[in-house]
């Protein structure tokens, strides 16, 4: 797991010496990961008028079935 990665497992609770998860733990975090990239491309378009940040950001929402 790349050091990002297990940072953002590390905010969820999810890291541990056995470390088992549930598939709704699991769909919680791969959810937060999507929110993460979306949040990534809404930032970049702050203070810009990259009206394509705020759209990738909703694209990206959308094709995860990842509501706002």
């Amino acid at each position: 797991m790349n050091k990002r990665i297990r940072e953002l497992a590390d905010q969820q609770g999810l890291t541990g010496p056995n470390f088992l998860i549930s598939l709704n733990e699991l769909e919680r975090f791969a959810e937060f990961i999507v929110r993460e990239c979306a949040d990534i491309c809404f930032s970049e378009a702050e203070g810009h008028s990259m009206a394509f940040g705020d759209h990738c950001g909703i694209v990206i929402k959308q094709h995860f079935g990842v509501e706002e």
